[in-house]
């Protein structure tokens, strides 16, 4: 399994580079898979139907919604943790001060699933022996 990459270039702004152009490498993503897309393809492993897949998504992406709503961090099977976070305007001198009016946003958070192993973080989304190949060249690597 190989992930494609593309060279990006961007011009340093601050520090002993700026002024210069630095290269760099970015994911190339192929396209979006819809919740249509995955339900067919779930549909085609099991005895459910693309409606019926979709149904119990539908229904697991509201209620991860709702259960967020009461205060609670989520587990998403294999995926990771998901939770709501608080952006800030500022901070206070004393706890006498602070008062919600300091959340200037309640943003989603989402903490992926890990094991470690000798160490060293392995992410349970991020697939075993995936190598790098610069885009374009994908077929001439496979």
């Amino acid at each position: 399994m190989s992930k494609a990459y593309k060279t990006v270039s961007r011009k340093i702004t601050m520090g002993k580079n700026q002024g210069k152009i630095m290269y760099n490498v970015r994911p190339v993503s192929y396209g979006l898979l819809t919740s249509d897309d995955v339900a067919k393809q779930i549909s085609a492993e099991s005895t459910a139907t693309p409606g019926d897949v979709k149904a119990v998504l539908d229904r697991y992406a509201y209620y991860v919604v709702e259960n967020l709503k009461k205060g609670y961090n989520v587990e998403l099977l294999g995926f990771g943790t998901i939770s709501l976070r608080f952006k800030t305007k500022a901070c206070v001198g004393s706890k006498e001060d602070v008062k919600s009016t300091l959340v200037d946003a309640i943003l989603p958070s989402f903490h992926p699933s890990f094991n470690v192993i000798n160490g060293k973080r392995i992410y349970k989304l991020v697939p075993d022996k995936i190598t790098l190949v610069k885009y374009g060249e994908e077929e001439e690597k496979a």
